[in-house]
């Protein structure tokens, strides 16, 4: 598990943008921006899934949609704005930024938006990318999904582009690439396209690959890019899954590959346990990197798809597991259940206190857990990664604090992100009554510390009306 290293050279872009109006608020109201939570299903000017992305601004909400605010474009059925969202200060000017993955936009072919400091006047206008004549390199094809999954840090925008067909004549369908944009001052100035072919990574291109389909970025030593690859067949074992950790990917490729048959990784690799379908990782210069791999497909026992998480240590040569956990371990709460899906999505943080050393902490999402007999309600468990690991973590829509109404349905965990702050998580729950929830709580609310969640239930209390709200999750980790 040594990475390999090839050097490549970065694609100049001009700004191929039409410029749009900048604004999307007023300075007397400006956005301190916590969350953002989307909503791709929602129905914007009688376009069904046109999607929309909201904006926790302190006490209140903002909303961002195409052709609205100065967000390029405008809505269309089936477009999907908001199906993956980031958040971080992508122009280094201290404000952050979300970036918006929109893969339904034009047939499937896909787009993103980056909305710079939402909500605050003076930023820069906010970017529309896309293959092709949106900037980001290669072209743009129905099915693409350009935007599937979407990542960003300072000066860098990463789209994955899952449905990319790759090969000769193009007949590895969806085999995937990942787009590494480079920003700067507001405006695209590089890009670096990765793929299993090209860049000679582990892993080879086939059919059905879906490199891509998972991002998470940051800085460890470099920038930094973790890839899932769930769709990678390995040997005879269909989707068994695979991650890619990628240092220095717009200027010098550095790589490593990770599976289930990766030495001293738990488990094998087996038919449909989609390896990297969530990634995650923790950013922290002063400890060592920690990736978190989602496997939701893995049976345990006789419990088909019921899940697991691989948390890896990457020291900038090796990986090594640091942890496997699923329902089964010791002091983990649950069961292994067919169709738990326990690690459909994961998020990692470093957590801090007065009393103890700083700790990587990991969130794990369970949506298709039963709770208290209601089928698929949902689940999100918590993970910290120290000396003396700590896995008995877990909340629920039923826990004391979180509104008491849990759903059947609900898939609270669909989605995880850590934040607002550096000890909070958020967990979405978008299939609740129909409309979606999300729920923003402290860390510690995982382990049995009674809180008050700020729980926000669409279309109720001043949060927006939603269809799917809480598919997708990002939030600020500053604080």
């Amino acid at each position: 598990m040594t990475r390999s290293r090839k050097i490549v050279g970065v694609v100049a872009v001009a700004a191929l943008l039409v410029p749009v109006q900048a604004g999307t608020g007023s300075a007397a109201e400006e956005c301190d921006l916590a969350a953002a939570v989307g909503d791709p299903a929602a129905t914007v000017d009688g376009k069904a899934g046109a999607g929309a992305v909201h904006v926790r601004c302190g006490d209140r909400w903002l909303t961002l949609r195409q052709g609205d605010g100065g967000v390029a474009d405008s809505p269309e059925a089936g477009d999907g704005f908001g199906a993956s969202v980031a958040v971080a200060d992508v122009d280094r000017n201290g404000v952050q930024d979300v970036v918006v993955g929109v893969p339904g936009e034009n047939s499937g072919a896909g787009a993103v938006h980056v909305v710079f400091g939402p909500g605050r006047d003076g930023q820069p206008e906010p970017l529309l990318l896309g293959q092709g004549a949106g900037g980001a390199g290669d072209r743009s094809e129905a099915g693409d999904g350009f935007g599937t999954a979407v990542a960003a840090m300072g000066g860098l925008v990463l789209a994955g582009v899952p449905g990319e067909d790759l090969g000769d004549g193009e007949s590895k369908t969806d085999a995937g690439m990942v787009h590494v944009m480079s920003v700067h001052a507001g405006r695209l100035d590089g890009v670096k396209l990765l793929h299993q072919d090209v860049q000679d990574f582990d892993g080879t291109v086939e059919a059905g690959d879906r490199f891509g389909a998972a991002l998470a970025a940051g800085s460890f030593d470099k920038p930094t890019a973790v890839i899932g690859v769930p769709g990678e067949d390995v040997s005879t074992k269909k989707d068994a899954g695979m991650i890619h950790i990628v240092e220095d990917p717009i200027v010098a490729i550095e790589e490593v590959g990770v599976g289930q048959d990766s030495a001293g990784v738990s488990g094998a690799s087996e038919a449909g346990d989609r390896f990297g379908a969530s990634v995650a990782a923790a950013w922290d210069p002063a400890l060592p990197l920690r990736v978190a791999a989602g496997v939701p497909g893995e049976d345990i026992g006789d419990a088909p798809d019921a899940g697991m998480v691989t948390v890896l240590g990457y020291d900038g040569m090796q990986v090594g597991e640091v942890l496997a956990v699923h329902q089964g371990v010791a002091g983990v709460p649950g069961a292994n259940e067919a169709g738990d899906g326990f690690g459909s999505s994961v998020a990692a943080g470093v957590v801090r206190s007065a009393s103890a050393p700083p700790e990587v902490a990991v969130a794990i999402g369970s949506p298709g857990e039963d709770v208290n007999g209601l089928s698929d309600a949902g689940r999100v468990h918590g993970v910290q990664v120290g000396a003396a690991p700590r896995v008995d973590g877990a909340v629920s829509q039923a826990t004391d604090g979180f509104g008491g109404v849990p759903l059947a349905g609900a898939r609270f965990g669909a989605a995880v992100a850590f934040g607002p702050g550096a000890a909070g998580i958020v967990a979405g729950a978008p299939g609740h009554d129909g409309k979606g929830a999300a729920h923003a709580m402290p860390w510690r609310a995982l382990f049995g510390t009674p809180v008050v969640a700020e729980n926000w239930f669409a279309g109720k209390d001043g949060v927006p009306a939603g269809s799917r709200f809480g598919a997708s999750l990002a939030a600020d980790t500053a604080g």
